[in-house]
């Protein structure tokens, strides 16, 4: 059962019961990632899952994480490593105080205010997208909006031309698949993509990645290897987190039940994210971290230079947390979850996410308030070690 917790062939909310029977069994779960590569998923209640987040001796730092995969790589005999695009310098992979530094630079360009100023070309683009719908037959939500909305969004967030956009998207597919022979390349080709981008004076400057750019703090700016390294982290966090998210709350409100009643009432939208956030997070597992010396965690003592994936969902679904945790339900708090971190790695595109994703939802239950699920059993969803999302969504769409 371990490797199913990183992957395998499953349909929607299969992996609840795959998470939370591994919460009960235990804190730690070897697996083995299609690369061969081993680590442990962590799969413990809340208030631990979110004092491990915090905790500095599960570190973040770019050059531990990729020296332990290579080292593991290197014993099966493989060729590949180049592991930059996934585990460059970024945020995301940085303790402090570099993280720290970076952060700053960040938020000087990425903050509420930025995202909020987004808010008219979200609408527009969700607007756009749902024009061209069919309406009173069936179609698939994840290729038809599902997808393609963010990738448009994160577009301008990254000052990507539109004519490339489908490409980028591809190859975040690929790279994002964990399928050495076909990842590696994808990752190799996007990174020479943003580098074009980059030096080439192609960049909108008036985007956020534009803004990024152009951020600086006392003298200092972010260098070209970590503008790369924000790049693949606003794709990957930007982009395929949000469109899983939007699927999944499409499905979730459909499947519960309340997709009428958020139709009625325009207020329960955002309390549908929050709990499918919660409940059904298209983020199984936090992004990878490895321990600076034996950690105990529950109970059982990850020993220094284990690779470590922090399960979220079974977190989210503690009972010690929640009443009737495993149930989706709207009249509870909006704050039982660690979907988006906790502590100094909090994801930093939360409040664009949720922004993106009430404003699709809020559109699709005002056109279409009478929408149903075509499927006849629960859609298939495609796993890797960090995200789980559906690989379809018939539905149809009804006045």
């Amino acid at each position: 059962m371990s490797n199913l917790l990183t992957g395998g062939d499953l349909r929607a909310r299969d992996h609840h019961r795959i998470e939370d029977d591994a919460r009960a069994e235990g804190p730690l779960h070897a697996v083995t990632l299609p690369n061969g590569v081993r680590m442990h998923v962590v799969t413990v209640g809340l208030d631990l899952t979110r004092t491990l987040l915090l905790d500095q001796r599960l570190s973040k730092d770019s050059d531990a994480l990729q020296r332990e995969i290579k080292r593991q790589l290197a014993e099966l005999g493989s060729t590949q490593t180049d592991l930059a695009g996934l585990f460059g310098p970024s945020m995301l992979n940085s303790d402090n105080p570099k993280h720290a530094r970076l952060r700053a630079l960040a938020v000087k360009a990425f903050n509420g205010q930025a995202v909020q100023a987004l808010a008219p070309r979200i609408e527009a683009i969700t607007a756009e997208l749902i024009d061209r719908l069919p309406v009173g037959e069936e179609i698939d939500l994840v290729h038809a909006l599902a997808v393609p909305m963010p990738l448009h969004v994160i577009g301008e967030v990254l000052g990507v031309p539109e004519d490339d956009r489908a490409r980028v998207r591809t190859l975040i597919e690929t790279m994002m698949s964990m399928e050495p022979e076909v990842s590696q390349p994808a990752s190799d080709e996007l990174g020479g993509y943003f580098h074009t981008l980059l030096t080439s004076h192609a960049l909108d400057e008036n985007s956020l990645f534009g803004a990024l750019v152009a951020a600086e703090e006392d003298g200092d700016r972010l260098t070209h290897d970590e503008l790369m390294a924000m790049a693949f982290l606003l794709v990957v966090a930007g982009h395929e987190t949000t469109a899983g998210l939007i699927a999944n709350v499409v499905h979730d409100a459909l499947d519960n039940d309340l997709w009428e009643k958020a139709a009625a009432d325009p207020a329960l939208v955002p309390v549908l994210v929050e709990e499918t956030l919660r409940q059904n997070s298209p983020v199984r597992n936090a992004t990878h971290r490895i321990t600076t010396e034996p950690v105990e965690i529950g109970g059982v003592t990850a020993p220094e230079n284990t690779l470590l994936l922090i399960n979220l969902g079974s977190a989210g679904r503690c009972p010690a947390a929640h009443e009737d945790a495993a149930r989706y339900r709207v009249d509870r708090a909006t704050t039982g979850h660690a979907t988006f971190g906790h502590g100094p790695h909090f994801c930093l595109g939360s409040a664009l996410a949720r922004l993106e994703t009430e404003t699709v939802l809020r559109e699709l239950v005002t056109r279409f308030p009478h929408t149903v699920c075509s499927a006849t059993e629960q859609p298939p969803v495609t796993h890797n070690d960090i995200m789980v999302s559906l690989k379809s969504l018939p539905v149809v769409l009804r006045r």
